[in-house]
């Protein structure tokens, strides 16, 4: 009798085959980066649970297949780098790995503190403050010295080079590389500063020359500094725009290290003259210096601003019918005078127009000094813009007397305005002059003729024939 296999029975069998198939199919690709870099690194030995599976290639990854059914341990490692281990789940398919370099470099970079230029060929020493170990090199032509460091060890970096101050300082490495920059000032460094002798401020700009030689400006601290050997006299000259010259000898003690130069602030004569277009003189014109008032000018056009503090100042000029002018004033060792010419503001002058009855009359061409300015609009109305001045005023129009009338446009004036008033065209007043004389004539010759008429009449006899 043959044996029948229950049907739950064969359907568990073949469960179990179909998922022990799907578990040995699981491929773990394993990917290894550097860090810091983020490149990829071949050669890095891969472990599971303790057990060498193998490397990556120089592609940075290496496919790992099982058929595991829970978490494992995976570990990489690699010459140079710290190892690295993490649990794995048993279904993953893909890991990423970043190891950390053992070593690092660290890179230290020298600086001239005065010409911002490498320093090479000085010595450069690191110690490590675990171990206590030391090592040095020597910069190269671009200020720089390389050191392959444990990448966490703190270190202290020293500096000595002849004519500079010897530097020292703590770096603390966090397991990347590091360039690190200094800077070495000269030794015998010295510092000026420049302050204002009234307030004692800062003064910048201020140019500072030693023994005949410009060592520079001071900055917004008013200070420079420079390199002088000490226990000698130097001479020291100071200039600035606004400020008087120093010049003084000046003692540098042992152990000095800054020297106060006080200034006294410059002033020169400065005067302005106000003008307008025509080179007249503005009389009445309000001056303000740097926003404070200085004054307003005579009838010359002049004012004395008084003794002004050297360097650049904002003046402005103000003067009613005038555009405002501003601009900037600079006296120097003979001081100052300043010249502004101010451009007129253009006066409104409205232009009527009529006929003999009054009504408005447009069409007419108004003229100015003989020159067209345009036509009467319907209201018999011309507005027309004009500088102040005197002005001819002339209104034509075919069929009628051209009008003229005079204008004077003030300085200032709000507006001007002219009615021309335009008559008919007639008959000149020579031509009827002339007629009427003639028709005397003609009146009086009439009347004699009358008369030397009557005259012959009355002589004629009785009888007598007429011719």
């Amino acid at each position: 009798m043959a044996y029948k296999v229950p049907h739950r029975l064969l359907f568990s069998l073949i469960a179990l085959a179909l998922l022990c198939s799907a578990v040995q199919a699981v491929t773990l690709t394993v990917t290894v980066k550097d860090y810091e870099s983020g490149s990829y690194l071949s050669g890095a030995s891969v472990y599971v649970s303790g057990t060498y599976v193998g490397k990556t290639g120089s592609s940075g990854t290496f496919d790992y297949a099982h058929s595991l059914t829970s978490d494992f341990s995976l570990k990489v490692t690699k010459s140079g780098y710290a190892d690295w281990s993490e649990w794995i789940d048993y279904d993953d398919t893909s890991v990423t790995v970043r190891v950390k370099k053992t070593t690092v470099d660290l890179a230290v970079v020298v600086y001239d503190a005065d010409t911002v230029k490498p320093i090479s060929g000085i010595r450069v020493a690191i110690t490590a403050k675990g171990s206590g170990s030391v090592e040095s090199e020597r910069t190269n032509s671009a200020g720089k010295a390389v050191f392959d460091v444990d990448a966490s060890e703190t270190y202290t970096v020293g500096i000595d080079a002849d004519d500079y101050e010897s530097l020292e300082r703590e770096i603390e490495m966090d397991g990347e590389s590091r360039n690190v920059q200094f800077w070495l000032y000269p030794a015998g460094r010295f510092a000026f500063r420049v302050l204002d002798a009234q307030d004692q401020s800062p003064i910048a700009g201020a140019e500072i020359s030693i023994g005949g030689t410009v060592k520079g400006v001071t900055g917004s601290e008013g200070t420079l500094a420079t390199v002088l050997d000490q226990g000698r006299s130097y001479q020291v000259k100071v200039t600035h725009t606004s400020y008087q010259e120093y010049l003084q000898e000046v003692y540098i003690g042992e152990n000095a290290v800054v020297t106060d130069i006080f200034l006294k602030k410059a002033t020169y004569p400065v005067f302005i003259s106000v003008f307008d277009e025509e080179t007249k003189p503005v009389e009445g014109a309000t001056v303000t210096v740097d926003g404070s008032r200085a004054g307003v000018t005579d009838r010359y056009g002049r004012l004395s601003l008084g003794q002004v503090v050297g360097g650049s100042h904002t003046v402005a000029v103000k003067a009613d019918g005038y555009t405002s002018w501003e601009g900037t004033c600079t006296p120097g060792a003979t001081g100052a005078d300043l010249a502004v010419e101010l451009a007129s503001v253009p006066v409104s002058l409205s232009v009527l127009t009529e006929d003999a009855d009054h009504a408005a009359l447009s069409g007419v061409t108004i003229g100015v000094n003989g020159a067209s300015q345009g036509v009467t609009a319907a209201d018999g109305r011309l507005v027309l813009s004009l500088k102040p001045g005197t002005y001819n005023i002339s209104g034509s129009r075919e069929g009628y007397l051209t009008a003229y009338a005079d204008r004077t446009l003030a300085v200032g004036s709000s507006g001007e305005s002219a009615i021309l008033t335009l008559k008919p065209e007639g008959p000149t007043p020579i031509v009827v002059g002339a007629a009427a004389l003639i028709l005397i004539v003609l009146l009086l010759a009439g009347v004699v003729v009358t008369r030397r008429i009557r005259m012959v009449g009355r002589r004629r006899r009785p009888g007598q024939k007429g011719f």
